[in-house]
């Protein structure tokens, strides 16, 4: 934006235009008041073209002052420039650079800190401003709110805006000879996290999110550090441009006791007027995370020092992730029924034990092993658990009597019992490892 005014020199016209000047606020000017002006040789117009936004800590932005001179001879102005903020404004917030006509250098303009009553001001003074009559100078500059010097940035205070007064005189004199007022807003750079999932599970496979670094302001930002907080038991990976992924380093501040940060991309990065970046990131929580929520903060730190987290400081809201135990999976418990084996059958021959009748010393009379059914008072071998005995082709099984108990014989009738005994073992055994397990967990 651009403002534009004409001026003359009288003793009259400054005293009007100190008296009556109005200072606009939002974009709009402010131009001292029209007066008789008396014959003079020193005219000029004063044309500034300001940002519409700085951003805040960040680079200075680039803008115009112009003198033109009027009048009939050459002359040498003075511009004095002057910066009104809120109270919190720090020590070293402001800058304002200029380009040199004569060489092309930047210099700096040295500034003047008052802190007053509800604002603080910035006082400096641009001398030598030689422009010949018919003539025009202008001067390239720039203004920025870096909140302190570089790697000291100030860690509280701040302002919204800035009022940047431009007031035109001629050295010996100082007779203001016209000022102009501008509003310039104060923007921020920021960092947020998108897409964080809800949950993690201590000791299993991380999640991913997005970690977004935005920077819509027209300044751009050095000695940048881009860091997540994260749980002292979390790994923080960053995938990189080729697609692999490569572990940060846990940072620590001053106080042992705050939760470690990581540094996105590193200490003193930076990043361009306008720009944003999106850095994939996955987090991990060991085994000995403790459950329950635990956050994901993310912070941006500009011109810190020595110290890690010291600086100006813009911080965002996180996310919170709900850490939760593994699942334990069950034993699995066969539930297919064992296929019945026949049950070996006692002979009192001496060629073998098979269904065919035997010649040996016993006699002829000998059946097959098949029909054979053991006395009702024969006990099994000591030690020996019963096979089930396979069920005679033809002859359907008989049914249980209400109110019987289970035969504990060697009978068909020992065949649930000994499945049920097997299926109780194997649950035992099941339950065993689960306690087990859950023993090693606690």
């Amino acid at each position: 934006m651009s403002s534009t005014t004409r001026i003359r020199r009288s003793r009259r016209a400054v005293a009007v235009a100190a008296t009556l000047g109005v200072l606009a606020l939002g974009g709009s000017l402010a131009l001292p008041a029209q007066a008789a002006f008396a014959d003079g040789v020193h005219q000029g117009t004063l044309t500034v073209r300001t940002p519409e936004a700085v951003g805040f800590a960040g680079q200075p932005v680039a803008f115009t002052e112009t003198v033109t001179n009027t009048g009939t001879e050459t002359t040498a102005f003075s511009l004095v420039l002057q910066t009104t903020t809120e109270a919190g404004t720090p020590p070293h917030a402001i800058t304002i650079d200029y380009k040199d006509p004569a060489n092309g250098t930047w210099t700096s303009v040295p500034l003047e800190f008052y802190r007053g009553d509800g604002e603080a001001t910035y006082h400096g003074l641009i001398n030598g401003i030689t422009v010949a009559a018919g003539k025009t100078v202008k001067l390239d500059m720039r203004i920025g709110a870096p909140m302190g010097l570089p790697h000291d940035g100030a860690s509280n205070g701040g302002f919204r805006s800035i009022t940047l007064s431009s007031r035109l005189t001629v050295p010996g004199t100082w007779e203001n000879l016209g000022e102009l007022v501008r509003t310039i807003s104060v923007e921020s750079i920021a960092n947020s996290v998108a897409h964080v999932p809800a949950t993690a599970v201590a000791g299993g496979e991380p999640i991913e999110f997005d970690a977004v670094l935005s920077n819509p302001t027209p300044s751009a930002y050095v000695n940048l550090g881009n860091v997540l907080f994260t749980d002292s038991h979390a790994t923080v990976q960053v995938r990189k441009a080729d697609g692999t992924w490569t572990t940060l380093k846990k940072v620590t501040g001053g106080d042992p006791d705050d939760k470690p940060g990581v540094y996105l991309q590193g200490r003193n990065s930076s990043i361009g007027a306008g720009k944003t970046t999106v850095t994939r990131v996955r987090v991990s929580y060991d085994g000995t995370t403790p459950l329950g929520a635990t956050e994901i903060n993310p912070c941006v730190f500009v011109n810190e020092g020595s110290t890690p987290f010291l600086g100006t400081t813009l911080c965002s809201q996180g996310s919170t992730v709900k850490v939760v135990a593994p699942t334990s999976a069950p034993t699995p418990t066969s539930t297919k029924t064992p296929t019945p084996t026949p049950a070996p059958t006692k002979t009192t021959g001496t060629s073998g034990t098979g269904t065919k009748p035997t010649t040996g010393t016993s006699g002829t009379d000998t059946k097959p092993a098949t029909d054979v059914r053991p006395a009702t008072d024969t006990k099994p071998a000591t030690d020996t658990v019963p096979a089930p005995v396979a069920p005679v082709a033809g002859v359907a099984p008989a049914a249980p009597v209400a109110g019987e108990l289970a035969a504990t014989g060697a009978g068909s009738d020992t065949v649930p019992a000994v499945a049920a005994a097997a299926a109780l073992a194997t649950l035992g055994a099941g339950a065993l490892v689960l306690v087990g397990r859950l023993r090693r967990r606690s």
